[in-house]
């Protein structure tokens, strides 16, 4: 049985969405790395000893749902983890979602155009090998930990996930 669920992936890849989805299904509850790096979010950033502090108690929980973007200071999510999942989708699909996800969310939060054009540029260097905060140190992470992964690519392949999740 799954109890604790790691989603990675690129910004706009669709991991808050995901987790969503599967905490309905199990009756589990996810937790967003964001508001643990920030303690407003998108706007002020945690320490990094209070952060370890929250995310170390986030991992003693009996069950989670884990999602996020991070590669420094999340292996102890992914080494508790009974599943990771690694949504994979192209960089377009994510600008175009993180563009929208921008629009949608105007004025509720603290992001400005300069937060944006940040993630863009996450989006467009997460493939690259030089990048130390994406594709490459996430694949390591879940190797580095035998993690059990399951890599989806396309939004056929989350539903097909999800409808075998509720049988």
């Amino acid at each position: 049985m799954v109890r604790r669920v790691y989603i990675l992936g690129n910004s706009g890849s669709g991991k808050s969405y995901l987790a969503k989805k599967i905490s309905k299904i199990l009756k589990i509850p996810h937790y967003d790395l964001d508001d643990i790096f920030f303690y407003r979010k998108y706007d002020k950033k945690r320490s990094e000893k209070n952060r370890e502090k929250l995310f170390e108690n986030l991992c003693k929980k009996k069950k989670w749902i884990l999602e996020g973007a991070y590669s420094s200071w999340v292996d102890k999510g992914i080494k508790k983890s009974d599943l990771v999942i690694f949504l994979e989708v192209p960089s377009y699909k994510a600008a175009y979602r993180t563009l929208k996800r921008f629009k949608k969310r105007k004025g509720k939060h603290k992001e400005t155009w300069k937060d944006f054009l940040v993630l863009l540029r996450h989006i467009k260097r997460y493939k690259s090998k030089r990048y130390t905060k994406g594709y490459y140190q996430h694949k390591t992470l879940i190797q580095q930990h035998k993690a059990k992964a399951l890599y989806l690519k396309s939004k056929k392949e989350i539903n097909k996930f999800l409808k075998n999740l509720k049988t």
